[in-house]
């Protein structure tokens, strides 16, 4: 399984894929998180189990697709 993390890099939302940047991010976060699902769902239809998260300011994670 991948995962895909959004997390928040001082006034952005950076998208990482297992802890490795990928060199998207956003200002808004819910734009990045749309990023994020975009990516996943190219893995995903390649036949790869992935999974979305967001690290929210406080340091807890939630995810958000599947």
């Amino acid at each position: 399984m991948i995962e895909y993390h959004v997390v928040p890099n001082g006034d952005r939302w950076d998208v990482e894929r297992d802890d490795a940047a990928t060199g998207s991010f956003a200002y808004n976060v819910h734009t990045a998180i749309g990023l994020a699902i975009a990516a996943a769902q190219r893995d995903q239809n390649s036949g790869i189990d992935v999974m979305v998260c967001v690290q929210e300011k406080s340091g807890h994670c939630r995810q958000v697709r599947p």
